[in-house]
């Protein structure tokens, strides 16, 4: 905030941004190539390459059209949130790409917080507006691992102590999100009151000052949302069909490399495969989506090594490619330069103590 007030202490602000920058790009890089590495001492290069060799065009194509579109079904569901803003659907997509390419490119998802900048830029929106349906829309996602909870005792499935307290840790979180907001319905002003000393508690004076009228907007937003339930079961039927063309993806992919994988493993195994993105990644998710990949396939449910490694080998790049595709034409069409818009998401705190002062 100071650097913000005083002009002198800009250029030091911005070398000391740079090279925090530079540091978390290297340990990121650092930590991708362990886990690239590790990935490949697991599996047969040899067999893997094979696999690549033979690689089926069609339906590598038909996989990058079902990874796609189910982000641009999650861009519909967030749409539904934003109501009663009118966002047109293009805007609402390429807002939504152009966040997944920003968070591919950080290990901390700074995509979200993205979403609702440019939203204010577009459409006028408030970021305490429009943060809460950007919150609502990443709970969502949270929902089919709980409905792996419950059809675990009928599938019996047997699962690695890491991904129960993977399944676990996301069911808490989603968890302690529904407890607050309850709470915060039945007892408002003690929620907000609580808040208050959580952030006096981990927050300087002045800044505290700025951020505690944007969370008791936040909050007021966020029960708003949860008292409309027709808007709440249209997003969960969303979530079906964006997490059926994830399935979909993953199973064409399985398949462009000549391995044929039952759907309900599809289905679980993708599923908790996108669950472990709730953790950082290292940038552009190498090694990560290669390692865990395997991890999940062929520890949990038995797929052959070098189709998982072929299918992941294959499937990362080729995703790559379609995510910076798109990112990059969703920043075009709206005017806007990847630099300008990663710088939107280093300083939250002074973006967010701007937008409350406005």
């Amino acid at each position: 905030m100071d650097a913000m007030l005083d002009p002198q202490l800009a250029p030091a602000r911005q070398t000391a941004r740079t090279r925090t920058v530079v540091l978390r790009a290297v340990l990121g890089a650092g930590a991708g190539a362990v886990l690239l590495l590790t990935f490949l001492r697991l599996i047969n290069f040899g067999s893997v390459y094979q696999r690549l060799e033979h690689i089926n065009i069609s339906l590598a194509v038909l996989c990058g059209l079902a990874f796609i579109t189910a982000y641009v079904v999650r861009a519909l569901r967030w749409r539904w949130f934003l109501a009663p803003y009118v966002v047109s659907i293009p805007r609402a997509v390429g807002i939504y790409l152009v966040a997944i390419f920003i968070n591919w490119l950080l290990p901390i998802r700074g995509g979200e917080l993205a979403k609702s900048l440019m939203l204010r830029r577009s459409n006028g929106i408030p970021v305490s507006r429009s943060l809460p349906t950007v919150t609502m829309d990443k709970a969502m996602d949270l929902l089919p691992a709980v409905g792996l909870l419950l059809l675990l005792p009928f599938v019996h499935l047997h699962l690695t102590r890491p991904l129960w307290a993977l399944l676990l840790f996301a069911l808490a979180v989603l968890a302690c999100g529904v407890v607050l907001i309850g709470f915060a319905a039945l007892r408002r002003e003690r929620t907000l009151a609580w808040l208050s000393r959580v952030i006096a508690a981990v927050m300087p004076g002045r800044l505290r000052h700025s951020v505690e009228p944007f969370v008791v907007q936040f909050m007021d937003a966020l029960l708003a949302l949860m008292r409309r339930p027709r808007v709440l079961l249209i997003t969960a039927a969303y979530t079906v069909v964006a997490v059926s063309f994830d399935a979909l993806f993953c199973w064409l992919a399985f398949r462009a490399v000549g391995e044929a994988v039952a759907l309900p493993i599809v289905l679980y195994g993708y599923t908790f495969y996108n669950l472990a993105y709730i953790l950082p990644t290292p940038p552009g998710q190498i090694g990560s989506n290669e390692l865990i990949g395997l991890l999940i396939f062929s520890g949990l449910f038995g797929v052959g090594s070098s189709s998982v490694g072929a299918m992941f080998l294959f499937s990362h790049p080729w995703t790559a490619v379609l995510i910076v595709s798109c990112g990059v034409l969703s920043l075009a069409a709206m005017g806007l330069t990847l630099r300008s818009t990663l710088g939107l998401t280093r300083e939250p705190a002074a973006v967010e103590a701007r937008v409350i002062a406005s």
